[in-house]
């Protein structure tokens, strides 16, 4: 007797329905380079502005596709099959009498993805890690395993209402900040004397519009972040180490439960679309048409809407952003209704197969990739291409080495 059949997964073993897990998973594995190479080989992280070093059309267009098609997503299926790979795994702990060794190995699982998690960040440098905090949500749900999949939805609920209020009050501490700007700017037009603590908080104000508008190689302030960022990634072993290091505090300290409660409710939604059927591909094909139409519709235009003012580099409130959890959440069940739907016809099983073998390899492929960016193309002592490429030359970078893996993988 297997393990699938031991674990009483023989119903969705054998047919396209297993088959579309592991396209799912690796097309996410793969993509998701997209959205990190920016952050692994340029100035995003530190800048906060996509503009540097270049900012063409190609740019632009590069930018604004990804941020609203990709940004979030392919982490965002990673989560939904991670949760469906908790039920699936789960199955004999169903009962209260269930086998404890499900539960070890769960755990002992779950365990090993922190270490690699650590190992990830720490050895091979990719400070945007997301295996740690995988591992981590993935211990906290093992016993939610039984509730039913409304029940797993609700609490999903529960968790995104936790995120979306620090949106809104993040929103609103700006909104109060600049409405004191604007008090502060009266009382001053007016030429009564401001205090000390008014003249820092105008001096702050127009240091963050002067970021916005300017391009960076244009901003003192930039330009000095800039050529610190060089000496950390270019001096020695320890400083560029350290830089990595700085990067992983700085999310941890500032993101870190935002980051897990986002993690826990969807991976919480795919623990209930496994028990519907719905990411293994066996709800009506009007299920994912709904799906594809809902999803991008409405995360496209919150998304696409949000980066078109975004990239104007204007000063002011995007409302969207206190909406970003839902509108990816929104766009990344698009993409799963999308990849079901190509896997209903002859042509679109052939030309997503390949991407089976990759989503049977997903740490592998993970944790290769962070060692050829992290280790070879712009480490000091590989190539040293950190800070090189614009966003449109680093998304070519990126399909070639996806591209590349595919082939390596098959």
């Amino acid at each position: 007797m297997d393990a699938a059949t031991n674990l009483h997964i023989d119903r969705i073993r054998g047919a396209d329905r297993i088959a579309s897990l592991y396209i799912l998973r690796g097309i996410a594995i793969l993509f998701i380079l997209f959205m990190n190479i920016p952050w692994m080989g340029g100035y995003e992280f530190i800048l906060f502005d996509p503009r540097y070093p270049t900012w063409t059309a190609a740019d632009y267009w590069t930018t604004l596709f990804a941020r609203t098609f990709l940004e979030g997503t392919q982490r965002g299926l990673l989560e939904l099959l991670f949760g469906a790979g908790i039920m699936i795994m789960a199955r004999r702990a169903m009962t209260p009498d269930g086998p404890v060794e499900v539960a070890d190995l769960h755990y002992r699982r779950n365990f090993w993805l922190c270490t690699f998690g650590l190992a990830n960040a720490f050895v091979l440098l990719w400070f945007g890690d997301i295996l740690l905090v995988y591992g981590l949500g993935a211990v906290f749900l093992f016993p939610f395993r039984k509730l039913g999949p409304k029940a797993q939805c609700g609490l999903a609920a529960i968790f995104l209402a936790a995120v979306l209020l620090y949106n809104v009050a993040g929103y609103r501490e700006e909104s109060s900040r600049l409405q004191q700007v604007e008090r502060i700017q009266a009382t001053a037009a007016t030429g009564k004397a401001i205090s000390e603590q008014d003249k820092a908080a105008l001096k702050e104000h127009q240091e963050r519009v002067d970021r916005r508008v300017q391009m960076p190689a244009d901003n003192a302030k930039a330009k000095e972040k800039i050529a610190k960022a060089d000496k950390a990634h270019h001096s020695t072993f320890g400083a560029y180490w350290n830089a990595q290091l700085e990067g992983w505090t700085f999310l941890m300290a500032h993101f870190f439960w935002v980051i897990e409660a986002e993690i826990v409710a969807t991976m919480l939604i795919g623990m209930a679309l496994f028990q519907w059927g719905v990411i293994q591909g066996r709800a009506r094909r009007s299920i994912y048409w709904a799906m594809l139409v809902l999803g991008y519709g409405i995360g496209v235009s919150l998304r696409g809407s949000h980066w078109l003012e975004l990239l104007q580099f204007r000063p002011g409130q995007h409302w969207q952003a206190i909406l970003f959890d839902f509108s990816r959440l929104a766009v990344c069940l698009g993409h799963l209704a999308l990849v079901q739907l190509a896997l209903g016809s002859a042509f679109g099983r052939r030309l997503l197969s390949p991407f089976q073998a990759a989503g049977r390899m997903p740490l592998t492929i993970y944790l290769f990739t962070s060692v050829l960016m992290m280790w070879v193309i712009f480490a000091p002592w590989g190539f040293d291409l950190f800070g090189k490429w614009g966003q449109a030359e680093m998304m070519v970078v990126a399909g070639i080495v996806v591209v590349a893996e595919l082939i390596a993988a098959n």
